[in-house]
């Protein structure tokens, strides 16, 4: 079933009118897409915490001192997307506490095998796991209060999604997992970088604001908690998540997290990640020409992970599936990315110490910078905003960069891309120091080759000449994209091999259908299939063999939708059009 994003918005504010939960801050930059959400606020705290729940295996941290209201949310929404009661509810937290064990973590052994009143299974024990670790709603609560043992024993079900108890592992089902910290507790223990980098989000919380204040207190909001799990009847979480997977990338948003990435890894005379001691702390950007204030570089001291791209991949789907986009834009990007960053880097001594003194300036020709949270979080900021300013200066040659991959530049166009990347107006260090070496060095003398075969690969219809053709570019090692062209000419194959079979379907079998719902949004955004039909006689096309595993077009025919479909038959999307064909 296809669900919206006003049925979500509908909860919250259920939430808000009940003043359950009142922090008013917003997250700036991006707005509701959705006619009927146009004029709503986008809250900050209620959205990262919602998007963290639309994303599969979810993972966010809270930080905030006591009474923020930290837990309660990370409650009320589980109610909300799970349905469980107030004591299921209690079952999913994993309170921190130093002497937490492995037992009260994970799960114990079988008391009735151990006492020969149940037969062993195999020769062995059973492990019965807590319900902290089954449940797909999950809250460790004052996670910084864990030692680093159970902080090694949650690291393996962040990372690889499974635990170890005994002699016994389990995969644990996919989920969502919220923990709180007070970063001023005594009993405080570190948590070290790769732990907090399996954590997608980390949001400080503040304590709501003035105005907020006046409606606390005034209701008991403990009579109004029986019905958290009524608020969204008839919308499954797992729904959601499989709509959210389907929201496509604009290109300018795909390149700017790349851009993101690299940015924080580069630097012209040492790998960040490989070298403790040289380090942007100790002297390395002394009378380098990129040590500059517009620079990012001597600011960042180590890299960030893979996980990072793939985190901000995944959460930016969900936010523009929240706000009602059609797909994820740059704005999005800019939006989330400071919260998904500042707890996964390290910010250079010097660069946190200037922040500090312009925080600490009244003058107002100096005062640039405003803390509402914390240095970390509001120099991650900054910097991003440098990030894009530096991108949007060089977007026009990274575009051009993807189509020297593809093979769709002339020669002539080439040539032209080279010297722009040569010229001193772009003072990149990503341009400088890896796309232009790049370009010269792996594609500058094999380019013509490269349009050679785009062109015979384009005009050649023949199924075992396309084969040929892959199989004489697998020994091209000189040609670097030789991976894009087997994929060109695959799709070639696959179109040309597939028969076409066209369906019928009702209404209500696309509305219930995410993947025919979301591919006909993206291609009509003006019409909402929800209350209206189709432009009558006009057929669209909807997906397209060269991105997609077939090609597909719809057409609003005599109150009925009609499918051309083209590709292999397979697939979960031609059974349901089989399925369902009223035909």
């Amino acid at each position: 079933m296809v669900h919206t994003n006003i049925e979500i918005v509908q909860a919250l504010d259920r939430l808000r009118i009940n003043n359950l939960y009142v922090h008013n801050t917003e997250l700036e930059g991006v707005h509701f897409s959705t006619n009927k959400l146009k004029e709503r606020k986008v809250y900050l705290v209620e959205t990262l915490a919602v998007i963290n729940a639309l994303v599969e295996r979810g993972t966010m941290m809270l930080f905030g001192g006591h009474g923020g209201g930290k837990t309660t949310l990370s409650k009320y929404l589980g109610q909300i997307f799970c349905k469980l009661s107030k004591e299921e509810i209690e079952n999913c937290i994993l309170r921190g506490h130093p002497q937490l064990t492995e037992e009260k973590i994970l799960g114990s052994l079988d008391f009735a095998q151990m006492l020969g009143k149940k037969e062993l299974v195999n020769g062995k024990l059973n492990v019965v796991w807590n319900e902290f670790v089954t449940s797909k709603w999950k809250i460790i609560d004052e996670i910084n209060r864990l030692s680093p043992y159970a902080q090694n024993i949650l690291l393996s079900l962040l990372a690889e999604g499974s635990v170890k108890y005994h002699d016994q592992s389990k995969i644990v089902p996919p989920f969502t997992l919220y923990a709180t910290l007070n970063p001023k507790d005594n009993a405080n223990s570190e948590l070290s970088l790769p732990f907090k980098d399996r954590f997608a989000l980390a949001l400080p919380i503040t304590m709501p604001d003035y105005d907020s204040f006046s409606t606390i207190g005034k209701k008991d909001k403990f009579g109004h908690q029986d019905n958290l799990e009524s608020y969204l009847q008839g919308v499954e979480l797992a729904e959601i998540q499989e709509q959210v997977k389907s929201v496509p990338y604009s290109e300018d948003a795909e390149l700017f997290i790349n851009y993101i990435i690299a940015s924080y890894r580069l630097c012209e005379r040492a790998s960040k990640e490989s070298n403790d001691m040289i380090s942007v702390d100790k002297n390395l950007c002394e009378n380098c020409h990129m040590n500059a204030p517009e620079k990012v570089c001597s600011k960042i001291k180590q890299p960030l992970s893979v996980r990072v791209k793939e985190d901000l991949y995944r959460y930016g789907k969900a936010l523009a599936w929240f706000l009602g986009d059609k797909e994820v834009y740059i704005e999005h990007i800019l939006a989330l990315s400071p919260y998904m960053i500042w707890h996964r880097s390290i910010l250079s001594k010097k660069y946190s110490s200037s922040l500090t003194e312009a925080w600490r300036d009244t003058s107002s020709s100096k005062q640039t910078t405003n803390f509402i949270t914390n240095i970390d979080l509001d120099g991650t900021r900054e910097i991003i905003n440098r990030i894009y300013k530096e991108f949007q200066g060089v977007k026009y040659l990274l575009i051009k960069f993807q189509e020297v991959k593809t093979g769709q530049l002339s020669e002539e166009d080439f040539g032209q891309l080279v010297q722009d990347a040569q010229s001193s107006n772009y003072n990149s260090l990503i341009i400088n120091a890896e796309i232009l070496p790049v370009l010269q060095n792996k594609y500058s003398s094999v380019y013509g080759d490269i349009i050679k075969y785009n062109q015979r690969i384009d005009v050649t219809s023949n199924i075992e000449q396309l084969k040929q053709i892959k199989e004489e570019i697998a020994f091209k090692y000189n040609i670097p994209n030789r991976q894009y062209l087997s994929d060109k000419i695959e799709r070639k194959i696959k179109g040309i091999a597939v028969q076409q079979k066209e369906f019928v379907l009702e209404k209500e079998d696309v509305l219930s259908n995410v993947e025919l719902f979301n591919c006909i949004s993206r291609v009509a955004p003006e019409i909402d299939l929800t209350i209206s039909d189709l432009e009558k006689a006009k057929e669209y096309h909807i997906k397209d063999i060269s991105t997609d595993e077939c090609t597909l077009t719809v057409k609003f025919v005599r109150m009925k939708y009609k499918f051309t479909y083209k590709g292999e038959e397979n697939t979960e999307l031609f059974k349901y059009l089989s399925e369902h064909n009223a035909i």
